[in-house]
């Protein structure tokens, strides 16, 4: 009961993740999905914890995404159970979806980006966040992967036995050369939690530069709520 887009960026080579699910905490099934100038990756469905840093670390050594799959799938005698996604460094990836994920269940691979979906009120949902993502690639890979899930969502989202189920659990997670992430915002049960990413998305971004300055510089950091009230002044005139 998730759909998820890990991808890299042609221009700049950061990595990320945007993912959605009914299940609660989402974001904690990305620990150790990326690592910058090497590459990323996810599992769900059944996920196993383990197997993004042993991912990860196979990338490291030089294995290709393929061969981490072979991998992951020989250590895994659950492996039917998981849906993986693997993108290296070049934005090469690769996808497997098990015999026993639940259905509907997809998977996308393109050129810098995988999709997959697991109980997904059609394979539309994922055609959709395929859509979303692809639709102008000169944004920053944050707000395409924003887009990919508002997209996935508008197309039917995720369905259970019983109907439709909500997006409580969303995470947006992106990673440059250094090491730590640019940008890591998480949201758990809300009903609409695709919405309420965008929400905090929009008056966290013009954010980010300012801490970084404040952390670079502190001497000369303006407090923080100076910096809030600045925002929401320029916010005013620009309304």
């Amino acid at each position: 009961m998730t759909y998820s887009v890990i991808a890299r960026c042609p221009r700049t080579g950061r990595l990320g993740i945007g993912t959605a699910s009914y299940t609660m905490a989402i974001g904690a099934h990305c620990d150790g999905a990326v690592r910058p100038n090497v590459g990323v990756t996810i599992t769900q469905g059944f996920p196993l914890p383990r197997n993004n840093r042993l991912a990860v670390n196979l990338l490291a050594q030089g294995y290709t995404p393929s061969q981490v799959m072979a991998e992951l799938a020989a250590n895994d005698s659950d492996h039917e159970f998981r849906q993986i996604a693997v993108i290296d460094r070049e934005g090469a990836g690769v996808a497997h979806t098990g015999s026993k994920v639940r259905p509907v269940c997809a998977q996308r691979v393109g050129s810098g980006f995988v999709a997959l979906g697991t109980m997904l009120a059609s394979e539309k949902v994922l055609d959709a966040l395929v859509a979303g993502f692809e639709a102008d690639k000169h944004l920053d890979l944050e707000d395409r992967l924003l887009a990919a899930l508002e997209h996935g969502r508008d197309a039917g989202g995720l369905k259970g036995s019983k109907g439709a189920l909500k997006e409580r659990s969303v995470a947006l997670i992106i990673w440059d050369k250094r090491d730590y992430s640019d940008l890591d915002l998480r949201v758990d049960l809300k009903d609409d939690a695709i919405a309420e990413l965008r929400r905090i998305y929009i008056d966290f971004k013009p954010t980010g530069a300012y801490y970084e300055e404040r952390a670079r510089h502190p001497r000369n950091a303006i407090p923080a709520m100076e910096f809030a009230d600045m925002l929401k002044g320029q916010q005013k005139e620009t309304s």
